[in-house]
């Protein structure tokens, strides 16, 4: 089970990620007068009552209160947790700091103009990174299934981690790659206004994905995991597919000329004269062979 103590360095490092995922923290105007002071939010939407990180969020930094559900059309029911006072905006700061990301640090700078400690992502411990690449999979991370290209009714795994931005690819992608599998990044995708670009992470293999997910599983919650687990099983208990096409490579039946090998017989290579090496493990077709033989005496008698 994850830690749930406040001041464990690890669930504060799962809750930067977090944050990094799904945080938010700006000057917003009081009323209708100029005043503004600082607001700090996080969405989250659940069917099933108060999302599980967001209750886990609010222990571990002991600050904020979490309403819902908000209900509109269409959508699931919407959970806020909030924090409006400066003094609580720059404690979330102290206590996340260390971990957070160059974007959502900055954010938290200008909204409370308090600089915050940070520490550089090579000196943190591995189960520091560990745990923040858990909170960013707890508030963006998918693992799901998609169909099988060629074959009805087979599915892959894929995994992925959506973030947005304008200056090229997002600090928490290369961060999240660097913890397992380095994985791909696509993007941009451009959006509507004012939304920024879109970039994705992903990962496709389902050995990498248990891989990065046996890394983070220890600080990741139990939506995410049951999810993954579900992909898992469903990709686990197909029956696996044949791999290569028959008619080339080392499943092939018939050499190029349409001979069938089980009844030309196939003998490994032997080279003659300048051609006694052979440039790769290969096989001959041994029809091909006495056809090209004959050719070449017809040739001679020829001559």
């Amino acid at each position: 089970m994850p830690h749930t103590s406040p001041m464990d360095p690890t669930e504060l490092a799962w809750a930067a990620g977090f944050w990094d995922g799904e945080g938010w923290a700006n000057l917003v105007r009081c009323g209708r007068g100029e005043l503004v002071r600082p607001m700090g939010r996080i969405n989250q939407s659940d069917v099933l009552g108060v999302p599980v990180a967001l209750a886990r969020f609010r222990n571990a930094t002991g600050l904020g209160t979490v309403s819902g559900p908000h209900l509109q059309n269409g959508r699931e029911p919407i959970y806020r947790w909030v924090i409006s006072s400066r003094p609580d905006v720059e404690r979330l700061g102290q206590l996340l700091g260390p971990w957070l990301g160059d974007v959502k640090r900055r954010q938290l700078e200008q909204s409370t103009g308090a600089r915050l400690e940070h520490a550089s992502w090579s000196d943190l411990t591995p189960n520091e990174r560990r745990a923040w690449g858990a909170g960013l999979w707890d508030g963006e991370g998918s693992v799901c299934l998609l169909r099988h290209r060629t074959h009805d009714g087979y599915f892959v795994p894929e995994a992925s981690v959506t973030q947005s931005s304008d200056q090229g690819v997002p600090e928490v992608l290369m961060r999240l790659g660097s913890i397992g599998p380095p994985g791909f990044v696509y993007g941009p995708f451009p959006q509507e206004q004012p939304y920024l670009p879109v970039y994705r992470w992903k990962l496709f293999r389902l050995q990498e994905i248990q891989t990065l997910l046996g890394l983070l599983r220890p600080w990741l919650g139990p939506v995410k995991i049951e999810q993954a687990e579900h992909v898992v099983s469903v990709v686990e208990a197909q029956l696996k597919l044949p791999r290569g096409n028959p008619a080339w490579g080392s499943h092939k039946t018939h050499c190029l000329r349409g001979h069938e090998y089980a009844i030309a017989r196939v003998r490994p290579f032997r080279g003659r004269g300048t051609n006694a090496d052979a440039p790769r493990a290969s096989h001959q077709c041994l029809a091909c062979v006495r056809d090209a033989a004959r050719r070449r005496r017809q040739g001679k008698n020829d001559g």
